[in-house]
């Protein structure tokens, strides 16, 4: 990434935003370029850009945990032990990589989502998609509210629109469209990704598989994966669970978990936004305090082989690893069809909710006793 900074520079600052520069969208350009121009060693500048995001997810924690809490000391607690996390801190502040980037914006759509701010829960999930495209992990979430009727489905539009609209400066600057919109494409992304998994804990690490074989297992995977979303789709909707703000929080950490678990050739940090909601999700449900126990020892872990790789690396294996990250998400699957088996909510209007229907009211009347039959009778004239 400095040698990106050092391009950005040679080409003349704003201008060399015009030049073909990696693989990352123009957003992350931009920052790359501010902090060029921030006084001091280059790569303490760009870890001092990157750790302001930081800021952003502490933020949203603190709110996000406040809707389940109110009052200003356990949200503040949530939001200090989710920055002091250890692959938090390692993440922007030790190796300068930019995870928290689109994972405080994803965390900050998720607040908004629970607030019924749709056009801003997408507007940040569109600019977390521009900074990086780990923030489809989070899209799932956005599927199933769209099918359930929780988010209008007129909202989707927010998230090409302001990815469109990031992009228009580098174009300004002179950058080639087509080349530039298709940043994204699988045949440019996926071209620098040769293997299954790259130190993350992940399901593949169960699977072995020869040189020869890596693209049909990727393939399996990805097919598996999306059989899977259908299926948590499918039991959610037909069983007409009502999408409560505690089941959205709790199916957010599912997806953050299943895809990343799931998806071919993720580095360890893309569980950066499942070791964050992990937390977020201890305060919503206190029951699933092992989570963000399981998860971020894994996370954590996974990270051993890029400190110490002079040392030889893997001080646990990479199966220990994933099975551990496997307990976090079959707990938080099993939560999850826990809360479809409560039973069925009837349909109410455009969307899915239980709200309960009142009976009918039947007025029976008592039996009268002989007394009050007879005293009910008429008078006979004398």
């Amino acid at each position: 990434m400095s040698a990106w900074a050092h391009r950005l520079v040679a080409g003349g600052g704003w201008k060399g935003l015009s030049e073909r520069i990696g693989n990352y969208n123009a957003p992350y350009l931009y920052l790359l370029l501010l902090a060029t121009y921030l006084p001091g060693p280059l790569i303490i500048k760009m870890k001092l850009v990157w750790t302001a995001f930081d800021v952003v997810l502490a933020f949203f924690t603190y709110k996000l945990v406040g809707l389940a809490r109110p009052g200003p000391r356990i949200p503040v607690i949530a939001a200090l032990i989710t920055v002091f996390l250890p692959t938090v801190v390692l993440n922007a502040a030790y190796i300068g990589q930019l995870d928290d980037m689109w994972a405080s914006l994803c965390v900050a759509a998720l607040y908004f989502l629970l607030r019924k701010r749709y056009w801003w829960a997408l507007s940040m999930l569109g600019v977390a998609f521009a900074l990086k495209p780990q923030a489809i992990f989070f899209f799932p979430v956005i599927g199933l509210l769209l099918l359930v009727g929780r988010v209008p489905w007129r909202t989707v539009l927010a998230v090409p629109a302001v990815y469109l609209a990031l992009d228009v400066p580098a174009l300004v600057a002179g950058r080639d469209a087509r080349e530039l919109l298709t940043i994204y494409s699988p045949g440019r992304q996926m071209g620098v990704i040769s293997q299954l998994s790259y130190t993350a804990p992940s399901v593949y690490y169960f699977i072995p598989a020869s040189p020869d074989r890596v693209g049909a297992v990727r393939l399996l995977g990805e097919i598996l994966l999306a059989a899977i979303v259908l299926g948590i789709y499918y039991v959610l909707i037909v069983r007409r669970v009502e999408m409560t703000d505690a089941r959205i929080v709790t199916v957010s950490l599912l997806f953050a978990i299943l895809v990343p678990y799931l998806l071919p050739g993720m580095h360890e940090r893309y569980f950066f936004l499942a070791d964050v909601l992990s937390v977020a999700v201890c305060f919503w449900r206190p029951r699933l305090w092992p989570v963000p126990l399981l998860v971020q020892a894994s996370s954590l872990a996974s990270y051993f082989p890029f400190f110490f790789h002079r040392l030889g690396g893997h001080f646990l294996p990479m199966t220990l690893l994933s099975t551990i990250m496997l307990a976090a998400l079959i707990t938080i699957g099993y939560q999850v069809l826990k809360d479809a088996a409560d039973g069925p909510a009837p349909i109410s209007g455009a969307g899915l909710s239980r709200t309960p229907v009142a009976a009918p009211r039947i007025e029976v009347p008592s039996p009268r006793q002989p007394e009050e039959q007879l005293a009910t009778l008429p008078a006979r004239p004398a």
